[in-house]
């Protein structure tokens, strides 16, 4: 059986680990089910306890914690750390709102940190072990591998199934560095077992984490470097987005290196190299931010028949693998790795694997949102991909300092832009930075799942005053708004 071990050994990691993978838990004999889940993140959490809830035979297998890497190593842990961030950053702010500290504000990072593992105990509890035992779904905890078309070992124990899902998540990348050993750096993994403040921190990475934690300890009170190959932050975003937050990182103090590789470390030093330029960074931290790789290496898929691709596990637009009573969901397939689109895509394979539903994942409409301050939120088609597939566009947009509630909270660096379908009006994208961009989008969303016009949205009536209302008021203005679109 696995070993678990959380870092520092407190109460709070000590109730993780007991609700996510008990330390005296004894699997069952095994059995013929009719479905056997792989991975109890939230896309295997999602698959099994859907299956049972329809009246199936389900087990569920996990190596670590249950929960994934979104409640112990991602998603819950790194917002309670923005959180905290947030409000030190808010406090700074006094004079904006007519107070006065008597002394800038003191993070005491051990508190912090210790809200974080609280939180994270929390959160673990909805997607425990004995949560999913109660839900219906058999639980068996350790390493599982396929050893037929049809049947996986769990520790010992084999398991037949009707049909399986693959859900196991993704790991970090690791990039190839001279002088960088395990143990020397951080991941998401990682970082959020640390108990002191590194005065100076490195961030090598600038998407969503890398940006997110730089800003976030940045404003905790390191000093932060951040590290990014490509010559903007967030690049899978439209690029007005990355020089946005540039200018808000560069104001808040966080030192940017983009355009750079980094291609040494050692003795707390990492060598960073552009075209033209060698940097040298010192570091009391290192942390890593550079993608995530699907999680599905050591699952003897050879032995079911399932093939591989680059992204993970090889599906066809119904996430079905190349054996036809195989699925597969969320990171360990999917290339949006973000745990709503694992849950999008677990009840999908459900559907499609037990139901028949036939539908294909290109009917998902995905929205992602980066958590850094403004929040950055997409969905549908923007530009970037509207090029891509050869769709014409429209764009409309209005600037969050001509929303009232924005600018009534301090909070106007940003701006909307929805994008119809040219020639009909169907909206089909948006981007949104503002500070609560993740909130929001869901509007937007929900707009185009069910294909509605600009002219529905600007008929909705929305509370005064908030900062939703830029999406209405984009509709209202759609003629005297409208923008040109990239090519």
């Amino acid at each position: 059986m696995t070993t678990i071990e959380l870092y520092p050994d407190d109460v709070h990691n000590q109730r993780t680990i007991r609700q996510g993978h008990p330390p005296d838990w004894v699997n069952r004999e095994g059995g013929d089910y009719d479905l056997v889940v792989l991975g109890g993140g939230p896309g295997g959490l999602t698959a099994a306890t859907t299956a049972a809830a329809g009246g199936h035979r389900v087990a569920m297998t996990e190596q670590r914690l249950t929960g994934g890497t979104c409640v112990n190593f991602g998603c819950t842990p790194s917002k309670a750390l923005i959180r905290s961030a947030r409000a030190v950053h808010d406090a700074s702010r006094g004079a904006e709102f007519g107070f006065r500290l008597d002394a800038p504000p003191q993070t005491d990072f051990g508190s912090v940190m210790d809200r974080v593992r609280r939180i994270r105990s929390m959160s673990s509890s909805f997607d425990a072990v004995e949560a999913a035992e109660q839900a219906g779904v058999e639980v068996y905890l350790g390493h599982t591998r396929f050893t037929a078309p049809n049947a996986v070992e769990v520790e010992g124990r084999l398991l037949r199934f009707r049909k399986a899902v693959i859900a196991t998540g993704s790991d970090p990348v690791v990039p190839p560095i001279e002088g960088l050993r395990t143990g020397e750096y951080l991941t998401n993994e990682t970082v959020f077992s640390l108990t002191e403040l590194p005065a100076r921190l490195v961030v090598i990475g600038s998407g969503p984490l890398g940006c997110e934690l730089a800003q976030a300890f940045r404003r905790l009170g390191s000093e932060v470097d951040l590290v990014g190959h490509p010559g903007t932050l967030l690049p899978h975003d439209e690029p007005e987005v990355g020089e946005l937050i540039r200018r808000r990182f560069e104001q808040e103090g966080i030192r940017l290196h983009l355009g750079f590789v980094a291609v040494r470390a050692g003795a707390g030093r990492l060598l960073v190299q552009s075209a033209d330029e060698t940097r040298e960074l010192p570091y009391d931290a290192l942390l890593i931010g550079t993608g995530r790789k699907a999680n599905v290496e050591h699952l003897a898929l050879d032995a079911a028949g399932v093939h591989v691709a680059r992204d993970g596990v090889e599906v066809d637009e119904y996430l079905c693998t190349s054996n036809s009573d195989i699925y597969a969901a969320g990171d360990a397939t999917f290339p949006q790795k973000f745990t709503h689109a694992a849950i999008a895509t677990a009840r999908l394979a459900i559907a499609n694997a037990l139901d028949g539903a036939h539908r294909p994942a290109r009917d998902l409409v995905i929205p992602h949102c980066t958590y850094t301050d403004p929040e950055v939120a997409e969905v549908g088609l923007t530009p970037r991909r509207a090029r891509n597939e050869g769709v014409a566009i429209d764009a409309y947009r209005v600037d969050l300092d001509k929303v009232e509630r924005a600018f009534i909270d301090g909070e106007e660096e940003g701006f909307g832009v929805i994008y119809t379908r040219s020639g009909s009006g169907e909206i089909a994208g948006a981007t949104l930075v503002a500070a609560h961009a993740g909130e929001m989008i869901s509007e937007l969303t929900l707009a185009i799942t069910n294909r509605l016009p600009l002219e529905a949205l600007a008929n909705t009536v929305h509370c005064y005053p908030t900062q939703a209302e830029v999406f209405q008021r984009i509709a209202l203005q759609a003629g005297p708004q409208k923008v040109a679109v990239p090519h």
